[in-house]
């Protein structure tokens, strides 16, 4: 089966959009090894608020569907080989 990993789902924005829709409301937020885009774990917060720094939240959150499925594809076929 193809895949990508936790680096290459940060680099579509699907990270902010996981955290900030999903995890942090629930006070959890999805972390990942960016040596190696794994995911280990999910965090807690121990006052259950989850908040990115302003800064981040200025980025565009996602790429296009157009691009990340450009993306997607250009990734999954290296697969192939």
């Amino acid at each position: 089966m193809k895949h990508i990993n936790w680096n290459q789902a940060s680099e579509l924005g699907l990270i902010v959009r996981i955290n900030s829709e999903i995890l942090h409301p629930l006070g959890l937020a999805m972390s990942r090894n960016p040596e190696n885009g794994a995911s280990e774990m999910l965090l807690v917060s121990q006052d259950g608020v989850w908040e990115y720094a302003h800064p981040l939240m200025a980025l565009p959150p996602t790429v296009s569907e157009e691009d990340a499925r450009t993306k997607i594809a250009e990734w999954t076929q290296e697969q192939q080989a």
